[in-house]
């Protein structure tokens, strides 16, 4: 099990930063490596939306079910997979006093099979996690701000 937690301050007020996450038919604009996130049924959002989604990762194509577990207006919304590799999203929205939002965004998941699912996780996916995690919050931070030419910093390689 690994838990991935990142923040980004994004000039432009906490509902609007909201909004834009909790409707699921923005996150192909922000979401690294999914190529499907559709509304699966009513409600399309909020408490017990759920949505189908797919992508790419580590060279492996992945489909699950997500489903919003915890809604909190402009604060917090938390989705969790139904399917495949267990995983948590927490979103947490705090105002700032400047008028923005710091956003978190909190990537939780755990592998199949204990050891093995501990080995594949600290030798493969761990880093990737994290630099989608990022990469997430950059995305969203660019949409949000018009912002095009803001980029994820590349890894220092030791």
């Amino acid at each position: 099990m690994a838990e991935i937690v990142k923040s980004i301050d994004i000039e432009a007020p906490v509902e609007v930063v909201f909004d834009y996450v909790a409707n699921p038919r923005n996150a192909l604009t922000y979401l690294p490596n999914f190529t499907k996130f559709q509304p699966a049924g009513q409600p399309e959002q909020g408490l017990g939306a759920k949505v189908n989604a797919a992508g790419n990762f580590l060279g492996m194509h992945f489909e699950t079910q997500l489903e919003i577990v915890e809604f909190e207006q402009n604060k917090k919304l938390i989705s969790r997979s139904s399917q495949g590799v267990k995983s948590s999203s927490v979103w947490q929205f705090r105002p700032l006093p400047n008028g923005g939002t710091e956003v978190t965004f909190i990537s939780d998941y755990t592998l199949p099979g204990r050891m093995l699912g501990w080995m594949l996780d600290k030798l493969l996916m761990e880093k990737d996690v994290e630099k989608n995690t990022v990469e997430t919050l950059v995305n969203l931070k660019k949409v949000i701000e018009g912002k095009p030419n803001l980029r994820v910093a590349n890894y220092a390689t030791w």
